[in-house]
């Protein structure tokens, strides 16, 4: 109770001091009377890299939900090292360039259009972390979230973080799920030939839920029959990161929980830094829902994680959106969100370098 009566108290001061800040009035007319543009590019050793330009609007301006925002037909000098690369429109707002970065290169922006002032912005492209999958097993654990226990597949992959320097991840876990079907034959009937005129026994397992898993435990319980497996199509996703048992993606305290804080993670892209792990080399604990599947794609489930090497720049972009998704203080006016960090000179957005590095595939063998 006492406890209780404490966290009570502080709400009710918080609350007193954050109607206190309200009093100060802010011309938010005065802030930027003026139209930005607004870049997004993220280097990286991968084979294309995209560059989305738009425009923002004055705060004391009103938008529409159906406006277009994107900005075509922009001037883009893109330079890796100095040496200037071609740069291509797919669409309106959206361009891209096919000539692949290397570990240490740095690249440079410069982007300009009609009516708006020219951008620049700078990232290099980090280094490889190599990461090995140590397994996949089914759990059960506490959701804080849910308020009760909830079973997951956990993935755990073990990487070494450097201890020469600060260092800045993100892991995803990426599932690819298959539609498929699989048939077993046993006992061969042979003709007066002595070929097979027809099997005595036959199983077809059909393509629902869990049936590969069961088709494992046929195969081991009939070694002697003949087994197909057909997988007909698939499809990519990237699985919810449940993260209480993961101490790098959970860090509040229960006195943050207590205070309205989530731990939701934009687009499912999990930052961390190595704070607490510098030059260690440690194993993540990934839970995600358990027989995670998408529709008709529920015959087998394989599993993958990835883990970005990520700039700097790249971390505090991530991370401030974080916040401002987390925090329902600010949402409900009782705080002030921070504003999102730009490295883009002249206008809004972000520049930020990225390497991908990828563990082999599991496939999930269980239900």
């Amino acid at each position: 109770m006492k406890q209780n009566h404490i966290i009570t108290s502080l709400v009710a001061v918080l609350i007193t001091l954050s109607f206190q800040a309200c009093r100060d009035e802010f011309d938010m007319s005065q802030i930027d009377k003026s139209r930005k543009l607004s870049v997004s590019c993220y280097p990286s050793t991968a084979d294309t890299t995209w560059i989305w330009v738009s425009r923002t609007i004055p705060v004391d301006k009103q938008s529409t939900v159906h406006q277009d925002f994107s900005i075509g037909n922009a001037s883009i000098i893109y330079q890796v090292n100095g040496q200037p690369r071609e740069v291509c429109e797919k669409e309106p707002g959206l361009y891209y360039t096919c000539s692949p970065q290397k570990v240490g290169d740095k690249v440079t922006i410069e982007v300009s259009a009609n009516g708006f002032e020219r951008v620049t912005s700078e990232a290099t492209v980090p280094n490889a972390i190599p990461i090995r999958l140590e397994g996949l097993k089914k759990i059960t654990t506490y959701n804080h979230d849910i308020d009760r226990f909830a079973t997951y597949d956990q993935l755990t992959a073990t990487f070494s973080d450097p201890e020469a320097t600060t260092d800045f991840y993100a892991v995803r876990v990426r599932a690819i799920n298959y539609k498929g079907l699989v048939y077993g034959v046993a006992d061969p009937v042979y003709d007066e030939n002595g070929h097979i005129d027809h099997y005595q026994t036959q199983w077809s397992l059909g393509d629902s839920r869990g049936t590969y898993a069961n088709y494992l435990r046929y195969k081991e319980m009939y070694p002697n029959a003949e087994w197909h497996v057909e997988l007909q199509d698939s499809v990519y996703s990237y699985p919810t990161i449940s993260v209480d048992d993961e101490p790098l993606l959970n860090p509040l305290s229960e006195f943050e929980e207590n205070f309205g804080f989530n731990n939701r993670f934009f687009r499912q892209f999990y930052i961390f830094s190595d704070a607490t792990i510098n030059g260690q080399t440690y194993t993540l604990h990934l839970n995600i829902p358990k027989n995670y599947w998408l529709g008709k794609y529920q015959f087998m489930t394989r599993l993958q994680v990835q883990l970005y090497h990520i700039s700097p720049e790249l971390y505090r972009y991530a991370k401030a959106l974080n916040d401002a998704e987390n925090n329902e203080w600010a949402q409900g006016g009782f705080s002030i969100l921070r504003p999102t960090p730009s490295n883009i000179a002249n206008g809004v957005g972000i520049m930020g370098g990225y390497h991908t590095t990828e563990t082999t595939w599991i496939t999930k063998t269980y239900e």
